[in-house]
């Protein structure tokens, strides 16, 4: 793991950053209908869902990147020893990425908005464009994010979107939002969803429409 990290830190000039943007929601729009299921379930799996943004600490950059390309390379290993059947394999690989999840999460802040200020979400699947989620906040936590956004503009800086303790996309924030923030109350997530997370979202999407 010192090794890989040590490669990838002559690789860092690299990587690009993504760019995190309002995104507008029309208010009539109808969300997209998901599998019926009992009444009880959407209650119980909902806590599975733990969605959090947290503002990346000063002086990680350089540190951040690195963590993520080994996260991604196991990530990767994950899906081929799955394939595999090497159970003794996996397991260790899903220890070396529990470790990686947890020094990426010591890169970050303590969450400033969680899925309890969610008041409405749906999947974005859009033809020729990454899967990602279309969130909106409520009033607390359209004023965290207000906030969390203006602090981060133009410092190159991520907010940390974190799903189940897992850093699922890392955007920074254009210097066009210094002085604003990004207002409006939504965001829209992009990052490549596991199918046990995926199934998990479209539970908690569920939980969320119905009430």
């Amino acid at each position: 793991m010192a090794n890989l990290r040590s490669i990838l830190l002559v690789a860092l000039l690299l990587g690009t950053a993504s760019k995190l943007s309002a995104c507008m929601v029309n208010n009539s729009a109808t969300i997209p209908s998901t599998p019926t299921a009992t009444a009880a379930q959407p209650e119980i799996q909902q806590s599975k869902v733990q969605l959090a943004f947290r503002e990346q600490k000063l002086g990680t950059e350089a540190q951040l990147q690195i963590e993520r390309q080994v996260q991604q390379e196991l990530l990767k290993k994950q899906t081929d020893l799955k394939k595999s059947g090497n159970q003794a394999a996996i397991a260790s690989n899903a220890a070396a990425l529990k470790l990686s999840n947890e020094a990426i999460s010591l890169l970050f802040e303590k969450p400033t908005l969680t899925e309890k200020n969610v008041t409405k979400a749906y999947f974005d699947s859009s033809p020729n464009s990454t899967p990602s989620i279309i969130v909106t906040f409520d009033a607390k936590g359209s004023k965290a994010f207000t906030a969390l956004t203006k602090k981060l503009a133009g410092t190159g800086r991520t907010v940390g979107i974190f799903l189940n303790n897992r850093l699922i996309s890392a955007p920074t924030v254009s210097s066009q939002y210094a002085q604003t923030g990004i207002t409006g109350g939504t965001a829209m997530i992009t990052g490549n969803f596991s199918a046990e997370e995926t199934k998990d979202l479209e539970t908690w999407l569920q939980h969320l429409q119905a009430n």
